[in-house]
């Protein structure tokens, strides 16, 4: 039974740190390397990783399995990768949001305008 326990949270780490390695490869630029079919794929793998280690997860909770030192490191470090995933994400479409406003007419006005009707010419 020890040895069950054991092989389970070191399951659960090993998914965690696959996990994580997905969100850093997305966020290092990887993604935007390859072709769209194989981004969807990476997409799903991190989803299923995801589903697994939420049962893997249930499964050590149900067992009353203890934590491992090795597993409480893992699940910090995909929390953090998720964080700053995260944060870049919402980065990313603050500037597609001001660059979309901006096409629309709905940023300042640049002064600009045209020299037969007078009409502005662009928004900053």
């Amino acid at each position: 039974m020890a040895g069950s326990r054991h092989d389970s949270t070191q399951r659960e780490a090993r998914t965690a740190r696959r996990l994580g390695r997905l969100f850093r490869i997305e966020r290092a630029g990887g993604f935007a390397r390859r072709t769209a079919e194989t981004v969807w794929r990476l997409i799903e793998r991190r989803g299923a990783l995801a589903a697994e280690l939420g049962r893997i997860e249930r499964a050590r909770r149900a067992a009353a399995a203890p934590s491992s030192p090795e597993l409480d490191r893992a699940l910090r470090e995909l929390a953090a990768e998720i964080c700053r995933s995260r944060d870049d994400a919402e980065a990313r479409v603050a500037v597609l949001r001001a660059e979309l406003d901006q096409r629309r007419g709905r940023g300042a006005a640049t002064g600009l305008r045209s020299p037969g009707a007078g009409r502005l010419l662009g928004s900053g």
